[in-house]
């Protein structure tokens, strides 16, 4: 008996993998080219950069969809989470993770975006050595107060200039000016008439 043979199929639209269909793997999963890396609500093909283009629990989304369809703590989570990525080079483990949770829950005032802006001004501002051994999140709120002092500097530049090149509306009146007539020329006879070669006008 013959053994059957194992076809790969887009996890997404069930496509079959040929010669002509391009497949890429993502955890363990088949997609196709037509189905990876496009937003899911309105099908616009994006690129994962976290701009344009954002991939959030198993889904794509584009720029737009993405600050549509989720909601702002979800979002400020995200980021908070690809920061850490961005400065530690891997992803945060259960315990780091479970460190920054307990900021909102156990400390006053703290939420997803202060998470990444302290993350920010402690290791990409203060550019502090990142500790493994005494841990990446734990250093996190002796800084808190001087990012948001050094956040609120930011704003007040950010502020004043605006302030600086906002549109003034500016009215000029303008006097309009009478056109000068223009004197008629006047042309001498003897200009127009040689005198020596026609006798007739003698």
């Amino acid at each position: 008996m013959a053994k059957k043979k194992n076809i790969t199929c887009c996890k997404q639209c069930k496509k079959e993998q040929a010669d002509d269909v391009k497949f890429q793997i993502y955890k363990k999963d088949h997609y196709c080219s037509d189905c990876f890396e496009k937003c899911k609500y309105c099908g616009k093909e994006v690129c994962e950069d976290n701009v344009t283009g954002f991939h959030y629990r198993g889904i794509f989304y584009c720029s737009s969809c993405f600050f549509e369809k989720i909601k702002q703590n979800e979002i400020d989570k995200h980021f908070a989470y690809i920061k850490f990525q961005e400065i530690v080079g891997r992803v945060p483990t259960n315990m780091e993770w479970n460190q920054c949770e307990r900021l909102l829950i156990q400390e006053r005032g703290w939420n997803w975006q202060e998470v990444e802006l302290t993350l920010t001004y402690v290791y990409e501002i203060e550019q502090k050595e990142i500790s493994e051994e005494y841990g990446i999140i734990g250093i996190l709120p002796y800084y808190k107060k001087q990012a948001k002092e050094f956040y609120k500097i930011i704003d007040g530049v950010y502020e004043s200039l605006d302030d600086d090149f906002e549109d003034e509306v500016i009215t000029v009146y303008v006097k309009q000016l009478e056109k000068p007539k223009k004197e008629p020329q006047l042309t001498s006879i003897d200009d127009l008439i040689d005198w020596d070669d026609d006798d007739e006008y003698c």
